[in-house]
């Protein structure tokens, strides 16, 4: 008999990934001025274009992996996919490692954020298929938990610092973890979604697969169910509501925050090792409230309400760090940057990926998370590849009171557009975007047609 325990642990083995998405997102927030002094990559400066391009060639890497990975996704199966993504994240920290130029930086950054994008693609999408209705929220809450662990981990093991080749051993560290899940995945331990199983025609592993995950039953029917084909302009408001939660996140700062966070917090007014403290707290931060949310808070309160207060929260943190930062209050703005994250954690980063993937139809599942993505990791390379230009202009305190007028612009749009889908299946979501009537009960909680 499969018991919830069965779907977290396998849930989990597949976040695995994510928690690599994670260590890459922070990697260079801890390690780059240590990777700058390595091989006088700025002429003694603390930043250039040089050290802002190793920044941002993941998310670079990212944006050109999404835009073939819904494909790939759906032609070759989760699990397959996912396995040769474990190669990408190897080859690319054992690059990082070994690399002593600008070059080799860059393109090891570059493998390894490919590794990020598809990731971020198929990830959610493998997860909320396994998942019962039930479990879907806090199941694929834990996306966000492993990239929440995946950022402590970096912070951690460079609390100390990183130079005298200490970054080295952090990029041979991330190595461990993509030979796990690779090694699992390839013996078995995950079963293939059944409804990729379904759609490719193999109505028999599908309905094995099936029973392996959920029993005998209606729950494993419905799993390996050939859907029916959806409406056109509900499935086009569904990729686009979908694909609008995921930009509300990307806009919102918080990969350029965390990329750069000694440079916010020093530019604050605190010291080096003040700085370097307040990026744990700051990580610490995230991954206590990812954990809760995992628990507790999505299975009880609903993507709309926690998306809507997430984005609103957001907005509010954001600007107390931007006027801290203005009067050089390091500590206020610190801990305001706590708050920043607690708030990002509360809805945008928990729940975008898995909403998105709940949403999409399950014909377009694939593409439509690739098209998200490659809007997330565009929004990242951006924000990295300008954000030196961007402080030279408008000041440190200037671009977080930018991310907080979109952070507001987000929470207007979940406002208006999202649609409530706690413990619906995922053969039903796409009716709540038709024309029907929303359904009765808390106005909060009732679909928005």
């Amino acid at each position: 008999m499969t018991t919830t325990w069965d779907h977290v642990l396998r849930t989990a083995l597949i976040n695995l990934h994510a928690f690599e998405f994670g260590y890459t997102v922070a990697f260079t927030g801890a390690t780059l001025q240590s990777m700058i002094d390595a091989v006088d990559l700025c002429g003694g400066a603390d930043l250039c274009a040089e050290a802002s391009f190793v920044a941002s060639a993941a998310p670079l890497g990212a944006l050109l992996a999404a835009a073939v990975a819904g494909r790939l996704l759906d032609s070759y199966g989760r699990r397959t996919f996912l396995v040769a993504v474990s190669g990408l994240w190897v080859v690319g920290y054992v690059v990082v490692a070994c690399a002593s130029s600008l070059l080799g930086f860059a393109l090891g950054r570059a493998v390894a954020g490919a590794a990020m994008g598809a990731t971020s693609v198929a990830v959610p999408v493998y997860a909320a298929e396994l998942a019962p209705p039930k479990l879907r929220g806090p199941l694929g809450g834990l996306f966000n938990v492993f990239i929440s662990a995946g950022i402590l981990a970096v912070f951690a093991l460079g609390a100390r610092g990183t130079d005298d080749g200490v970054w080295r051993w952090m990029a041979i560290a991330a190595v461990a973890p993509a030979l796990a899940v690779g090694l699992g995945l390839h013996r078995g331990w995950v079963p293939e979604s059944p409804r990729w199983l379904a759609q490719q025609g193999r109505a028999a592993e599908a309905k094995e697969a099936a029973e392996h995950l959920f029993g005998r039953g209606a729950a494993a029917d419905e799993a390996c169910a050939v859907p029916e084909p959806t409406k056109r302009r509900a499935s086009q408001r569904s990729v686009a509501v979908g694909v609008g939660v995921v930009g509300c996140f990307a806009f919102c700062g918080n990969s350029c925050i965390q990329a750069y966070m000694s440079v916010v917090l020093e530019g604050a007014g605190l010291s080096e090792a003040s700085a370097r403290a307040g990026a744990i707290t700051y990580a610490s931060t995230q991954f206590v409230f990812a954990v809760l949310m995992a628990l507790y808070g999505v299975a009880r309160f609903g993507r709309r309400p926690l998306l809507i207060a997430s984005a609103m929260g957001a907005t509010a943190a954001l600007t107390a760090m931007a006027t801290f930062t203005e009067t050089q209050e390091g500590l206020s703005a610190s801990l305001a940057a706590d708050a920043y994250i607690a708030a990002v954690t509360l809805g945008l980063s928990t729940l975008s990926w898995v909403y998105c993937a709940e949403v999409l139809p399950d014909g377009e599942r694939g593409r439509g998370m690739a098209y998200a993505t490659c809007l997330f990791w565009a929004t990242t390379f951006a924000s990295l590849q300008l954000f030196d230009v961007a402080v030279a202009t408008l000041t440190v305190a200037g671009v977080l009171g930018l991310f907080a007028l979109f952070s507001a612009g987000g929470a207007l749009f979940c406002y208006a557009f999202v649609v409530e889908t706690r413990g619906a299946a995922l053969s039903d979501v796409q009716r709540l975007f038709s024309d029907q009537p929303p359904s009765e009960g808390d106005a909060l909680l009732a679909p928005r047609v």
